[in-house]
């Protein structure tokens, strides 16, 4: 979680202006992928409650699209996220 949240996302809400999360959430960004270091986001506790109701179903299966609900802007930052966890995550492996 420390990688995720310190070192991924340096402290900050996946959403801009990036604050300082007072009740910081980790989440998976795309419910339809399994939860893996390149599929989790830091959101505050209320962007999290929004993202959960907006693109997950009771089942757990994807509702929305992330993309449509936080704009391109956010899914760039999470892209870009996801390919440094996959970068530390084969250096890890070594």
């Amino acid at each position: 979680m420390a990688l995720i949240f310190e070192d991924l996302y340096r402290g900050r809400s996946v959403l801009p202006p990036h604050n300082v999360p007072s009740k910081p959430n980790i989440i998976r960004w795309d419910p339809s992928r399994p939860l893996t270091v390149d599929n989790i986001v830091v959101f505050d506790q209320s962007d999290a409650d929004m993202h959960a109701k907006a693109c997950w179903k009771e089942t757990g299966v994807a509702a929305a699209d992330p993309t449509d609900i936080w704009g391109k802007e956010v899914a760039d930052i999470v892209r870009q996220r996801s390919a440094e966890a996959r970068r530390v995550r084969e250096w890890d492996m070594m």
